[in-house]
Parts: C-alpha cells; structure tokens; sequence
C-alpha cells in the first residue's frame, strides 16, 4: 500500500495532476490489525504512517461482496463490507489466502485443513517414501506458515536429500518396488538467507536428517526510505531486536538483492532504483 501511495503522488501526479486529488486509497483489513505476525510495536508503527499518508484503513472489517451500478448512466462498481458500509472503487488489489487448488482437494493423499500431510522429512505417509510435498500444499508437522521462506527452504532441504542420498537408489529397479525409500542423511538447515555467506550454516546449525526451518526474521517495505524489520525471534547470529524507518529499508534493499538470479540483475535494480529516485518512473510508455 505504501508503494502505491508513492506511485500515485510521486508519479502520476506527474502526468495527470488534475486526477490525483480525485483518487483515495483505502486498506481493508478483516482482522484487528495489520501485520499480525511481527511485533506489536512495529504494527503500531506501520498503522500510524498509513494513516500519516491519509490512507484510509478498515480495520475488523471483511468484504461481503462487490456490486455494479450505474448513476446517471455510468457503470461504477462498489465494495460491500459485512458491517453494512459500501466504497464505490475503479481499481481494487486483492491480497489474501487461496483456497487449495483441485488437484490437491481431489487427490486421494491425506489432507489436513486442505494441505497434505507430511512427516518430518516433508514425505507424505504411505507413498513408500515415493512421494514428497513442499510449500503451501503441504501441512508439516510444525504447523509453519505457507509463506515463501518456507518454500525455499524446503526446496533447498530436498535438494539436498536428493543430491546427496535419494539418487543413489535405484527407484526403476524392480526389486525395490516395495521398499521404503531409505531415510536422508544429515542436511545443514539454510539460515543464512545470503548465498556469500553461506558457509556459516554448518557453523551456526546442527545437521540433521529431518528439514528444520530457520526463521530469518521478517521485514515489510514501507516505501522508498521506510520499512519495519522484526529480529525478535530470528535464529539469525543478530540483535533480537526490531527495526524501522531508514535502517530497516536498507535491511530490506540489501536482501532483496542477494535473491536475485544474476549478478546482472544485482547490478541493474540499483540503478534502476537512482534513476527512479532522481528522474521518477517513466509511466508514459510502456
């Protein structure tokens, strides 16, 4: 919401300076209170700057539905709220959770809350080990969050197993056909969410045949120049501590760096970055 807010009036207003002051932006919360995962503290932070940009925020409040309309002719279309209230919109970003895909609901495996359990070592029960789940599809037994770092280190931990113990069995022979996939090996967990240092994990983590996850912490932009980092509970060789505005940013640019691909890109979105922050984004061309 805070890129948008920086889109609209450090960009558009560029372009189409009779418009802004027509365009409101408004954020729907169903719950009590935004960023309901990190410190209570920073979501008090982040709220108040909403609120500082004159973002209209809904919170306790859950969408009902959306209707069309038309007034004098026009066609607007409007948000229902279950309290009764109605915002007539023209563009609505929808950031939610999804509902299990088909292939997962309609499968035969063992599902819990709409996710397929696995054990330890992210293998869904009674496949003979032939058979492994990861990311939001997946239930694992620690109950952890379908976000992306869990994703990634799941596909890291099997990447591993595979690699370095899985290929070593013959699944195509016939005699294994009703053998249990032998169990992996020790794997180092990946904390270090920076691939330079990535060496630090088998000094930080103990190795173990069975996935861990390592929080990393959690960070959410704010913007060009803010941002909130919550380290209160990361396994990170840090300060349990929490950060925001200015310092926080830097946190959050310096890692989203380290996820790219390439050095090309490492090198090209900083710059991109300058030149946005000196000329403005070009959104006259496309």
């Amino acid at each position: 919401m805070s890129e948008l807010h920086d889109f609209v009036n450090s960009d558009v207003v560029k372009w189409y300076p009779d418009l802004v002051n027509h365009i409101k932006l408004t954020l729907v919360e169903a719950g009590p209170g935004i960023l309901g995962s990190f410190d209570k503290s920073l979501s008090d932070y982040y709220l108040k700057r909403l609120e500082q940009k004159n973002i209209d925020v809904k919170l306790n409040t859950a969408m009902a539905g959306i209707d069309e309309r038309y007034i004098e002719g026009e066609q607007i279309t409007v948000a229902k709220f279950n309290d009764g209230t109605e915002v007539n919109f023209g563009a609505m970003i929808w950031s939610a959770g999804n509902m299990p895909i088909n292939l997962i609901t309609n499968s035969s495996l063992n599902l819990d809350r709409g996710r397929i359990t696995v054990d330890d070592y992210l293998r869904v029960p009674d496949t003979k080990g032939r058979v492994f789940a990861l990311g939001d599809c997946a239930g694992s037994p620690d109950n952890l969050p379908p976000n992306a770092t869990v994703a990634e280190q799941q596909a890291l931990y099997l990447a591993d197993c595979f690699n370095k113990y899985y290929s070593k069995f013959e699944v195509t022979d016939n005699e294994n056909d009703n053998v249990e996939l032998p169990l992996p090996g020790n794997v180092t967990p990946y904390l270090m969410p920076w691939n330079i240092l990535s060496f630090m994990n088998k000094i930080l983590c103990e190795s173990s045949p069975k996935f861990h996850y390592m929080n990393r912490g959690a960070m959410a932009s704010m913007g060009f120049g803010g941002g909130v980092t919550d380290l209160k509970q990361t396994n990170l060789p840090s300060p349990k501590t929490t950060m925001s505005g200015a310092a926080s940013y830097l946190v959050w640019t310096s890692t989203y760096l380290t996820k790219q691909l390439s050095i090309q890109n490492m090198i090209l979105i900083p710059m991109y970055w300058f030149k946005a922050l000196i000329f403005g984004r070009d959104i006259s061309r496309f």
